[in-house]
């Protein structure tokens, strides 16, 4: 748990740090704003391309060691970023973090979840919900302040200690893991990969070049022909790239639809507020990140209080709740994104407690639901959905709050100019929230260890039971990762 922690909080706050020191980044590379784009947009495809293949990869061959090459290989491009001194070398090993920082969410969902047992499910994952929260507002605080202290290769040097975990990890790693036969269907990958990077590269160059310019195009015809090739595999082939028992179940679709939207809702203010705060309101670096510790603080106590929940009552009653807390805080947001910046930091703090009920019951649903040889591809769908959701919502903030901003007529008469287009932005976040709280009509209505053996989703001719040893949280007990408060339970067949 705890090395699991560590890994993805310098994931994610180097996802969030580096969008924050980028001017200073384009400066000392003596770099222009739209090279240094690629360097987020570079980013964001590989990563969105590299997560799913991981999962279905540790469905083959175990997340454990995955889990270690991935966080081996983000620790080598965070050090080779720190020493970069031209566009072309950083634009490499950014990439190289991509592919490293992709293996973390995903694999470490997977291993917590097997390291637990269904009883106490919920409230590890809450852990782990929290160690996000926590990572993406550290970000914006931290980068601006090392930045200026110490200047934009710290903050890659920073993430790039995450090495120091590498041997704790493999200590910890787990002695045997369920694992899946049949072939890796290659082509359907790839097909899966073309359209992520396409429906990734259309709203990302569209909002900074223009809905009709040629990457754009480019990239709505790679999410074409990716959808028509991923399509035909998972028709024809015999072991499709997306195990074809997650798509028949209308549970999975429902979670999996649920965490697209809500990430969709979730990460735009993420991004958006730092820039509506810095260009809107002159905040400097510092006040930014002072202004979004609110929501880094109620989203890891929203984590951990409905995953204790999920697991007593299950996903239902935390997710409405959350739905609901975050519909009030988008509704906050828009009512108040020209006012003062710490109105801004109450419902900012309302967003991330509200995405904090939402987020853990998702994937303690997830865990529970699916078997163990799918357990990886599943939960590392579900990253990716999360990521793409993440992605397309804030390029869809970003173009909608520009063209409303200086356009006449907004929907909020109290503000204007780019606050105002904020303003438009976040009413228009409202909806997939919306639409998220319509899926959860699907979830079970029982605990996430009460879901019937039927229920489950499975291989054909698998059985039930988890080869693995678990550790099952006692209840009542105050600090549920302190050692103190687990016990092992053997693999059944040991």
């Amino acid at each position: 748990m705890v090395v699991v922690c560590i890994a993805l909080f310098f994931q994610v706050l180097n996802a969030s740090a580096v969008d924050v020191i980028l001017p200073e980044i384009a400066s000392g590379i003596s770099a222009d704003m739209s090279q240094i784009g690629w360097l987020m947009t570079g980013f964001l495809l590989v990563t969105g391309i590299s997560i799913p293949f991981y999962g279905r990869l540790a469905d083959r061959y175990g997340a454990g060691h995955l889990f270690v090459m991935g966080v081996a290989l983000f620790a080598v491009g965070s050090l080779l970023a720190g020493i970069a001194t031209n566009f072309q070398f950083l634009l490499v090993v950014r990439i190289i973090q991509a592919v490293g920082g992709a293996a973390v969410p995903g694999l470490g969902m997977v291993l917590v979840s097997r390291a637990y047992g269904p009883e106490s499910r919920g409230m590890a994952l809450g852990v782990i919900a929290a160690t996000i929260g926590v990572g993406s507002a550290a970000g914006p605080l931290l980068g601006g302040v090392l930045s200026e202290l110490m200047g934009w290769r710290f903050i890659f040097f920073v993430t790039a200690s995450v090495a120091l975990t590498i041997p704790f990890t493999i200590k910890a790693l787990p002695k045997f893991e369920q694992r899946s036969a049949g072939s890796l269907d290659l082509i359907g990958g790839i097909g899966l990969g073309l359209m992520v990077a396409g429906i990734l590269l259309v709203p990302a160059e569209g909002s900074r070049s223009g809905w009709t310019s040629d990457w754009v195009i480019v990239g709505a015809v790679m999410a074409a022909v990716g959808v028509g090739t991923l399509v035909a595999r998972q028709a024809f082939a015999s072991s499709p790239f997306i195990h074809r028992e997650l798509l028949r179940n209308a549970k999975y679709l429902a979670l999996a639809g649920m965490s697209f939207s809500v990430m969709a809702t979730n990460l735009a203010p993420l991004i958006g507020l730092p820039v509506l705060l810095a260009f809107s309101h002159g905040l400097s670096s510092l006040e930014i990140g002072l202004v979004m510790v609110p929501g880094a603080a109620l989203s890891a106590a929203g984590g951990l209080l409905s995953g204790r929940l999920t697991d007593r009552s299950g996903a239902k009653i935390p997710v409405r709740i959350g739905s609901m807390v975050m519909l009030v805080a988008l509704f906050g947001l828009s009512a108040y994104s020209g006012s003062s910046p710490w109105i801004i930091a109450i419902f900012a703090g309302l967003m991330g407690a509200g995405f904090g009920f939402v987020n853990t019951p998702l994937a303690a649903t997830i865990s529970r639901l699916v078997s163990g040889e799918m357990l990886a591809s599943a939960l590392s769908m579900n990253s990716m959905l999360f990521f793409l959701g993440g992605s397309i919502g804030t390029a869809l903030l970003f173009a909608f709050s520009t063209t409303s901003g200086l356009a006449d007529g907004s929907l909020n008469p109290l503000h204007s100019g780019l606050a105002a287009g904020f303003s438009d932005g976040f009413l228009l976040l409202m909806i997939p929230v919306v639409i998220a709280l319509g899926f959860s009509l699907a979830l079970p209505a029982v605990s996430s260890r009460e879901i019937s053996e039927e229920e489950k989703i499975t291989m054909p001719g698998e059985t039930i039971a988890e080869a693995v040893p678990v550790q099952r949280w006692i209840p009542n007990c105050s600090v549920p990762w302190h050692p103190e408060c687990v016990e092992t339970i053997p693999a059944i067949g040991d």
